[in-house]
């Protein structure tokens, strides 16, 4: 591409950096029947880069619900499917890990804010029972009176005869229940007999054949017709003296009325939040959750192909200079041990060959560690393992000045030249590197071999641990090897700069490969430069989110290169931030949990001076609710999580990026650092790599790939608003139409006083 079109395209970027793109949404997005189109607030441009995002991702996945609210959390929290893993389809139960694992990922607690750096140390179940645990019921005068005047009726005398001949006196009640147990009795004795002549008939006409079947329904008629009505007789006759009492149905409405009242809420939300917990073996407990869809574990994978984790061939190069440089350093110790085997015609030759192939190797770079100094040694030894990767064997100027990075050069030498005089040196010094790495690996099977015959157990142990070391870094050099050359391929040419500029600089340049069911494809494109800028929100936020630290996910550099270059980066021309990636809300279902139990606070006393949550009804998420949920003890808990997958971010400049922050960002994947809000942490325990990011850089372009799935935020519910009374500050007004605990007490003790005089008088 000429210069002229390249200005043209940069011209058209800077337009298109302006807008944001709408996510292209998924038809199905998971657990979440209401998501819908974007608002037009959320298509608005926001004035900063994480309002942006976080707009975007909310418009996608939040729904209608006026009390609830997106948190993102600053890093994400890598995920892997095998932690969450069972066998739902065959109804199999959960096992313990599983369900600790979920407990643990659902029950945490956070700040009431919209975005934090992590969660507040307090869990879901714990100050739930604290909320629950501060609050006692009121009780109405009127119900109160009301229930006492209805146990009177209940207490009251009831003189009934039996026939039993039994000298008591009943209350209604006791009457009343006496009778009803006898009309029950009475109706499963009939059943009784009903069911015992069905069974004597079916033996008389056994099977299932039409003829069998028609003669038993006959049998069963006629016998039915025949003793029915009297047994019926009886039955009506018990249920006539239960209504000449009292009815079934005026019974209920008493017990109905008796059991009214708010505030049982409480007592049956502590006993079930107890029944549930399960004890685990360090002391603490377990409250299991279910997750909608059933199968969301399934979920947590990639759809980038090994190809598309490529990192850039001078990252890979970087690495393979450690592992050169250890190959260098076994392949000497291994010699040194060889010495010490007794003559042995295999191993003398092996060694004579190392030595030949060892000072061909330092002739060959002698010149040039002469003219740069030692420093470049470790440089060559990669340079020369990786020659064979590129066409024509020039290893590209670009990865040689990588490499290069920290090394102290002669006075008067440059990196150019540096690059200029290794490639003139190439044929010479590659042969000669590679002869000394196969006679090294020759001496090391005929040391092996020599201590096998000759039963050397000491050198032995000794030689074969190393011999193993070498093996397996061989193994990884060329894994690396391999990796650098698919990357090379794949790589954009170098253009007549030698600049490799990436042209695909599109906002399809991130979105990501496929989108699974469940997700929704987001793409959103912002200027560099509004990462600068506060969030709106800034106030409901914990956690920094601007600046050029943030670029890092918070992480600071003792020089500081990054941020300063990345403030570079920017003011050196337009520059634009693209992420891509696929998202899914995952419910959270708590069988022991009864939040609405909150919604009832008007009809308690509140036995502290804190509050659950505030005690203003609001009608929706404003800075000042979440100002003023912050200094209650339950203002919030989690119903959603959100889970991104297929993640790429990609840092578009018109002009170019500089060196110093691609590096950064390079080194900062390589470790597994996060970047914006995303986990750069592998998700797999069994990784050998802690990194689940991967980085590749061009002239122009910084991009970061994250194959890990991870939660970046949840979606909280707001606590009921607490209008709770507290009990020392009762007035007259807030009293009114309420009686104290004390005073039904007294209230019900005067009942009991009164009924237990009957009895006395009637008994004396």
């Amino acid at each position: 591409m000429s210069k002229k079109k390249q200005q043209v395209k940069a011209e058209e970027k800077t337009e298109n950096v302006k807008k944001v793109l709408k996510p292209v949404l998924n038809p199905v997005p998971v657990g979440n029947s209401e998501d819908g189109p974007l608002t037009a607030e959320a298509e608005a441009e926001p004035s900063s880069f994480v309002d942006t995002v976080y707009q975007q991702i909310n418009s996608v996945l939040g729904g209608s619900n006026a009390n609830q609210f997106l948190c993102l959390t600053i890093p994400g929290q890598a995920l892997s499917a095998e932690d969450f893993k069972y066998d739902y389809k065959n109804n199999a139960p959960k096992g313990p890990v599983i369900e600790a694992n979920e407990s643990r990922l659902a029950n945490k607690l956070f700040d009431p804010c919209r975005m934090t750096g992590s969660d507040n140390g307090l869990t879901l179940p714990y100050q739930y029972r604290t909320a629950l645990d501060m609050l006692t019921p009121k009780l109405n005068l009127k119900v109160a009176q009301a229930k006492n005047q209805l146990r009177q009726l209940l207490m009251t005398e009831y003189p009934y005869d039996f026939g039993d001949g039994a000298d008591k006196t009943y209350t209604l009640q006791e009457v009343f229940f006496r009778l009803y147990d006898e009309y029950v009795a009475e109706s499963e004795k009939w059943s009784e007999i009903q069911n015992k002549k069905r069974e004597d008939l079916r033996k008389k006409y056994p099977g299932t054949n039409s003829e069998n079947n028609e003669k038993y329904n006959d049998a069963y008629l006629e016998w039915y017709e025949t003793v029915a009505e009297s047994y019926l007789n009886v039955i009506n006759e018990k249920m006539s003296k239960v209504i000449s009492v009292f009815t079934p149905n005026d019974m209920k409405i008493l017990e109905g009325i008796l059991d009214s009242g708010s505030g049982a809420e409480l007592q049956e939300a502590r006993q079930t939040l107890s029944n549930t917990q399960k004890l685990t073996p360090d002391g603490g407990y377990v409250y299991p959750v279910k997750f909608n869809p059933t199968n969301w574990f399934e979920l947590l994978g990639t759809s980038f192909t090994p190809i598309d984790l490529l990192k850039s061939p001078d990252v890979l190069s970087m690495q393979l200079q450690n592992l050169s440089s250890r190959r260098i350093k076994l392949n000497s110790r291994i010699s040194d041990i060889s010495s010490l085997i007794p003559e042995d015609k295999a191993v003398n030759e092996a060694k004579n060959k190392v030595k030949e192939a060892k000072e061909a190797l330092d002739q060959a770079q002698s010149s040039l560690i002469t003219s740069y100094g030692a420093g470049i040694q470790n440089l060559l030894n990669t340079v020369f393992d990786i020659a064979p990767l590129f066409a024509g064997g020039a290893v590209p100027g670009d990865i040689i000045a990588k490499l290069a990075g920290g090394v102290s050069l002669t006075s008067g030498k440059t990196i150019p030249d540096l690059i200029s005089d290794i490639n003139k040196s190439m044929a010479t010094s590659f042969t000669a590197q590679q002869t000394y790495v196969k006679e090294s690996k020759a001496l090391a099977d005929a040391s092996a071999a020599a201590i096998e015959t000759q039963n050397m157990a000491n050198l032995k142990s000794i030689l074969l641990p190393l011999k193993s070391q070498l093996e397996e870094l061989d193994l990884e050099i060329q894994n690396i090897q391999t990796q650098i050359q698919l990357s090379a391929a794949s790589r954009p040419a170098a253009d007549a700069d030698g600049k490799v500029v990436d042209s695909d600089t599109s906002e399809n340049s991130v979105a990501p490969p496929s989108v699974p069911e469940g997700y929704t494809q987001v793409v959103i494109t912002a200027d560099a430069s509004t990462m600068d800028s506060e969030s709106s929100s800034s106030s409901a936020s914990s956690v920094k989110t601007s600046g050029a630290s943030f670029w890092f996910c918070g992480y600071h550099s003792e020089k500081s290169s990054s941020s300063s270059s990345f403030s570079s980066s920017i003011s050196q021309g337009k520059t634009s931030i693209q992420i891509g990636m696929n998202v899914a809300k995952v419910g959270i279902e708590r069988e022991w949990f009864n939040p609405g139990v909150f919604a009832l606070t008007k009809d308690m006393f509140n036995v502290t001076t804190s509050k659950i949550s505030p005690q203003e009804s609001y009608s929706s998420i404003t800075e000042q609710r979440l100002s003023d949920m912050a200094s209650t003890v339950f203002p919030c808990y989690p119903t959603a999580l959100v889970i991104a997958r297929d993640i790429s971010i990609k840092l578009v400049s018109s002009t170019s990026i500089s060196s110093e922050f691609s590096e950064s960002a390079e080194k900062h994947a390589s470790s597994g650092g996060g970047f914006l809000f995303f986990s750069g942490s592998s998700s797999s325990s069994s990784s050998s790599s802690s990194s689940g990011v991967h980085a590749t850089s061009t002239d122009n372009t910084v991009t970061l790939k994250f194959d890990t799935p991870q939660i970046i935020g949840y979606y909280l519910e707001a606590t009921a608003a607490d209008k709770s009374t507290y009990l020392d500050n009762m007035s007259g007004d807030s009293q009114a139409g309420y009686v104290t605990i004390s005073h039904f007490v007294e209230e019900y003790k005067k009942i009991l006083e009164e009924m237990k005089k009957k009895q006395i008088k009637i008994e004396g």
